[in-house]
């Protein structure tokens, strides 16, 4: 996979598709992205495939409440700094790196960090979406550690984390990430390149690549972009199920930021007819019905999307009277298992629905998409 300039924008545009509403907005991202591009050149985008089993790798990202993301600027060189910091601590130099999440501005870091260092970006990630903790990936659910994290923030300050389990290992890095300044770069769960092949999910810099590609070539053709991107999702491999679950215009959203997370709720009220959905979130939408029926719950995939032009909202960039259309996806096979659920399913947000798959909350004739009400 090449990475140009070009492919920023569909690249970025794609990445907050799947962020789910979280994972930093990729704005800032791809603008700091392409200046780093500019200085230094393309970075190297690799298949897991080929990467030697015992290469070292190490996973980079973003860590934080995305709102306050908004108000500090992106530095370029976080990730390349975090991930240093945490060679030095191990005493080994890294093969390759990984993002963490491919959701939003973490599927940039990566790519800023290979700009800086030369290392060859994975073509995948721990989650297939964005997730608020660092223990909700395939890898901890796979039983690799995490450990240990390494936090830097804008002042260079330095939060080194090992702990007995990824519950606490969350707790005491969450806590430490605060008094930073509730924003930082990571570096964390180092691994083999056999582990990596493992345990993975694959190709989701590859899809979101596509998933913007599609959007502006549809928006280009005055085509729908949301069945264009229903298209990407079906065809990729293995097939994504995809879904629009509501249109509407929002008519509440509370949010707060609570322990380093972007916390909240909201409502939907149709435009066409009477229909009213609920949503909440943590850093990423986590659940969202219509009166007494559930349309989606994690560990799939919900993401906002304005209903003119396509292009993804941020749980922090909600407000009163955007005309939004929701989309679902099914979460990656890793995050439906027994230990999937338990780490990433509704119970695990504090939530009282029982998980249902999405495609079987949403049946649909022939494999399309239909709007719920």
């Amino acid at each position: 996979m090449k990475i140009d300039v070009k492919d920023l924008g569909p690249l970025s545009l794609g990445a907050a598709i799947l962020g789910t509403g979280g994972g930093g907005d990729p704005y800032i991202g791809r603008l700091a992205l392409q200046h780093l591009i500019e200085r230094t050149g393309m970075p190297t985008v690799i298949g897991l495939d080929d990467l030697d089993d015992d290469a070292f790798v190490i996973t980079v990202g973003m860590s934080g409440s995305p709102s306050v993301m908004l108000e500090k600027l992106v530095d370029h060189s976080f990730g390349d700094a975090a991930l240093r910091r945490f060679e030095r601590l191990v005493g080994r130099r890294a093969d390759a790196i990984m993002p963490v999440e491919i959701g939003g501005l973490n599927s940039l870091i990566p790519l800023m960090t290979s700009c800086l260092t030369r290392l060859p970006v994975i073509d995948g990630d721990g989650m297939g979406r964005a997730f608020p903790t660092l223990d909700r990936t395939s890898f901890g659910i796979a039983g690799i550690s995490a450990f240990p994290v390494v936090t830097i923030n804008e002042r260079a300050e330095v939060a080194i984390v090992e702990a007995s389990s990824h519950e606490r290992g969350e707790r005491i890095a969450r806590s430490a990430l605060v008094a930073m300044g509730a924003s930082g770069s990571c570096a964390f769960y180092p691994m083999t390149g056999r582990e990596a092949k493992q345990t993975a999910v694959r190709g989701t810099l590859s899809l979101a690549l596509a998933l913007g590609r599609a959007v502006e070539t549809a928006r280009a053709a005055k085509a729908d972009p949301f069945q264009a991107i229903l298209d990407v999702a079906a065809a990729a491999n293995p097939p994504i199920e995809g879904r629009i679950l509501f249109s509407g215009k929002i008519n509440d959203i509370v949010r707060q930021t609570v322990g380093g997370y972007n916390i909240g709720s909201g409502t939907l009220s149709s435009i066409e007819g009477d229909g009213e959905a609920s949503f909440s979130f943590q850093n990423e939408f986590t659940h969202i019905r219509s009166g007494e029926r559930l349309l989606a719950v994690v560990p799939d995939l919900i993401s906002f999307l304005d209903s003119e032009t396509a292009h993804p909202v941020t749980c922090e960039t909600i407000r009163y009277g955007q005309r939004i259309t929701v989309m679902g996806f099914s979460a990656a096979p890793h995050f439906r298992t027994p230990d999937g659920l338990a780490t990433t399913g509704p119970a695990s947000f504090g939530l009282a629905d029982d998980y249902v798959p999405i495609e079987l909350l949403n049946p649909v004739a022939e494999g399309r998409a239909t709007l719920s009400a």
